[in-house]
């Protein structure tokens, strides 16, 4: 899809870049002939074509781009599937090592 859509890019642009210098603007348009006024507006019509396609790629572009942030939100929200053993152990051991020392210390005041 983007190999496709760069290729037409490319075939519009090389239709329009040759013709883009080909003649300059001025003044003298308004004395000029059919044929020089059928340029023109041939230009034109193909600058448009090119910014038409300019604003498709943009908007493609911007997509894609909130695609990936979106796509990045939802890795970061899903929890771990597979969780390491080890560390149900190791957090079970700190809750009985913590209760241990709150009862230490209740067994403290008690005693005074």
């Amino acid at each position: 899809m983007k190999a496709a859509m760069f290729a037409l890019v490319l075939i519009c642009l090389g239709s329009v870049w040759p013709s883009a210098g080909s003649q300059p603007l001025d003044s003298s348009i308004i004395h000029s002939s059919p044929n020089d006024i059928q340029k023109l507006s041939r230009r034109y019509a193909e600058s448009t074509i090119a910014s038409d396609i300019s604003k498709i790629v943009d908007s493609m572009v911007q997509k894609n781009f909130v695609n990936f942030l979106l796509n990045q939100r939802e890795k970061k929200s899903e929890p771990a599937l597979t969780e390491d053993p080890e560390s149900h152990i190791f957090n079970d051991l700190l809750k009985k090592e913590f209760v241990m020392w709150i009862q230490s210390k209740g067994d403290t005041f008690k005693n005074q």
